[in-house]
């Protein structure tokens, strides 16, 4: 059977499962979202780090182009025990790469060990790398290193899984931003914060740290109905399995469903004008001028703009983008009397360090979130 014919019944003919890699916290977002991804997607179970389900090749398209929530996507290959590197190495080499990865592609191996007989991670790594160009050296095609494709493994009681990452860069970069700031917020989480919150994309949202404007980008994102992955590439672009034609239809059907706004009800600012400089400039070279006004204010001086209550998201700094002479209780403690005298009836949704680090009467709920690595929390409610 020639290559076409078998990537046709193998690969683009039948379903496959993936992983949805979300952070802790986030998974059940995540799995809305991958619910809502088309009527083939079935088998959604919600596992620590992410979301298992099952489709066609063409719903991890739809999930790399509309996941807001997810770090990337992972497609599962093959699952065997392996009790040592010779194992290990010969049902490696068992699976049909020539499917899945560039000619002589030997992709970047990220692997994690739990409880196995091979437990030296970088080892596995190797092993899995080497049998990969021992694969390609039968099939007399050259190996070379392709950074652009991760193959994950993981072993756990023995127990090896090979999924094959179709994202490439994080999810998290959408494409849109043109600066990233010193502590930039992940748009990944910046989606999960908006959904929590309960973002009315009808209603006015204020973002009054907006730093590089993660949220104010995100919502109007999500305002437009823009797809979050619209304006990048993916690894799975250099699969041999990809339909150019069938991924840019898929572009085509999202972008009759990106619409323009009456006027802009997010309000991003800045005490930093140089960071409202850059984030206006971002607006216009995404057409988003009509999603977002971008001025420049102090938060303390802030006034709500007329009309109903929306929702305010703030990152204030923390740690050492504290000025040193401020203790960061004293700083929130302004924020949370800022809040409660002029934002009466808004929605709030605040990132902090820690949720003992503020004290007062907003009655916040908090929330535990993580955002590279870090531990954060969520605190929501209403004024």
């Amino acid at each position: 059977m020639n290559l076409d014919k078998q990537i046709k019944r193998h690969v683009i003919g039948r379903r496959h499962h993936f992983f949805a890699v979300a952070a802790p916290a986030m998974e059940a977002l995540a799995a809305r979202e991958v619910n809502a991804l088309s009527d083939s997607v079935d088998d959604t179970a919600v596992e620590t780090g992410g979301v298992l389900f099952s489709g066609r090749l063409e719903d991890l398209y739809r999930a790399n182009l509309h996941l807001r929530t997810a770090g990337r996507i992972l497609l599962r290959l093959s699952d065997f025990k392996a009790t040592n590197f010779r194992q290990l190495e010969k049902k490696t080499a068992a699976t049909a790469w020539v499917r899945y990865l560039p000619a002589g592609a030997v992709p970047a191996c990220k692997a994690a060990a739990h409880q196995s007989r091979l437990y030296h991670s970088q080892a596995v790594a190797q092993a899995v790398q080497q049998a990969i160009r021992a694969y390609w050296q039968a099939l007399e095609i050259p190996a070379r290193d392709d950074r652009g494709q991760t193959l994950y493994v993981r072993l756990d009681q023995d127990a090896v899984r090979l999924s094959l990452d179709s994202s490439g860069a994080n999810l998290y970069r959408r494409g849109f931003k043109t600066h990233i700031a010193a502590a930039p917020l992940r748009e990944t989480l910046a989606a999960a914060v908006l959904q929590l919150a309960g973002y009315d994309p009808a209603r006015p949202l204020l973002d009054p740290m907006c730093g590089s404007g993660t949220f104010a980008l995100e919502a109007a994102l999500m305002a437009k109905q823009i797809p979050p992955g619209y304006r990048r590439e993916f690894a799975f672009m250099q699969w041999p399995s990809f339909r150019p034609a069938r991924w840019q239809h898929l572009k085509n059907t999202a972008a009759k469903q990106i619409r323009p706004l009456e006027r802009p009800l997010i309000h991003a600012s800045d005490i930093d004008p140089e960071a409202c400089r850059r984030l206006a400039g971002c607006v216009r070279a995404n057409n988003l001028c009509d999603a977002i006004a971008v001025s420049r204010a102090d938060f303390f001086a802030l006034a709500p703009p007329p009309g109903s209550a929306g929702l305010i998201v703030l990152n204030p700094p923390y740690g050492r983008r504290l000025p040193p002479e401020q203790p960061p209780e004293t700083f929130y403690g302004h924020i949370a009397a800022k809040l409660a005298r002029d934002f009466k009836g808004w929605q709030v949704a605040w990132i902090v360090p820690r949720a003992d680090l503020l004290r007062g009467p907003l009655g916040l709920k908090p929330l535990h979130l993580t955002h590279g690595g870090l531990s954060l929390t969520l605190l929501i409610g209403s004024v």
